[in-house]
């Protein structure tokens, strides 16, 4: 099974972990690590995690914002690790997504919560058409 690490600014990770979970319910082998500060300390607790949830099929590092120092930490650790992957700009379809697709191939795993991800990423439009109609029947 993939294991996850969710890092990000300050309460972030532990907010969407919390998020997930009331919809998903309690999940294993995820780890939070929150950025507050120290970089040197991000690297070294960003190392742990991978390394507690790493159980051979590979762990995916999700972060809030790409380009951001938990992203860009994360990536630098994975640099060194075959088996390691970052996303920046996790969303909850994302995360969701990846929680039910742990089986598959890292690669796949990546492809497919990024997809879901972008898909997921709607906006609210009034449909005036409909609006109108159901208007007439008042």
């Amino acid at each position: 099974m993939i294991g996850i690490v969710l890092t990000g600014h300050g309460a972030f990770p532990n907010g969407m972990l919390e998020s997930v979970q009331l919809i998903a319910g309690e999940v294993k082998q995820v780890r939070i690590v929150p950025f507050k500060e120290d970089q040197d300390k991000l690297k070294d607790e960003l190392e742990q995690a991978i390394k507690e949830v790493d159980t051979g099929s590979g762990v995916v590092c999700f972060a809030d914002l790409a380009g951001g120092t938990p992203f860009n930490v994360s990536s630098r650790v994975a640099a060194t690790k075959s088996n390691v992957k970052v996303i920046g700009g996790v969303n909850s379809p994302m995360l969701l997504s990846g929680l039910f697709q742990r089986e598959l191939h890292l690669d796949d795993f990546i492809n497919r919560v990024l997809h879901d991800g972008k898909e997921n990423i709607k906006e609210f439009a009034v449909n005036k058409k409909e609006i109108e109609e159901s208007e007439e029947g008042i």
